[in-house]
This record gives C-alpha cells, sequence and structure tokens, in this order.
C-alpha cells in the first residue's frame, strides 16, 4: 500500500484547523496567529499560538510535514528505542 503524502497533510491540517476553532471557541477571545514556514530539506508546516484569552493564557498548535534523509544521530537513536 502507498502512502498518499498529500491525503495525510490535509487530514492532520484539517485537524490542526478543527483544533483550533474548538479552542478559540471555548476561550472565547483569544485568536490564534498562524506562521507557515518551510523546511530546505524538504517539507514545512504551520505554527499557530494563542495567547491572552480569556481562559487560555498562551498555547500552540503545530502540524509539520518534513522528509529528506535522517542524520546519523537519528538513525542512531531509533535503533536504541
Amino acid at each position: 500500500m502507498a502512502v498518499d503524502k498529500q491525503s495525510i497533510t490535509e487530514f492532520f491540517t484539517g485537524l490542526q484547523d478543527r483544533i483550533c476553532q474548538a479552542l478559540e471557541t471555548a476561550d472565547g477571545s483569544g485568536r490564534f496567529h498562524e506562521d507557515r514556514w518551510e523546511r530546505a530539506e524538504g517539507g514545512g508546516g504551520r505554527t499557530r499560538i494563542i495567547q491572552n484569552g480569556d481562559v487560555i493564557e498562551k498555547g500552540g498548535v503545530l502540524f509539520s510535514a518534513v522528509h529528506g534523509p535522517a542524520s546519523d544521530a537519528v538513525l542512531k537513536q531509533m535503533k536504541t528505542t
């Protein structure tokens, strides 16, 4: 079975949207601010931060989809866990 990266990305960004909307609704006044970023080695993500709301002082909901070769340090850690 092939991995459909686009479908997976759409699922998780949609989930991030729903989580942020629910938190904004629960908070009442706080709104998320988004920072989109790209990784030179491949991929990117969205960082969303909410602060100074009625309930939430500060929080974040992050998504990243990165790809490319893993470093030796990462490969070594994967073998030990």
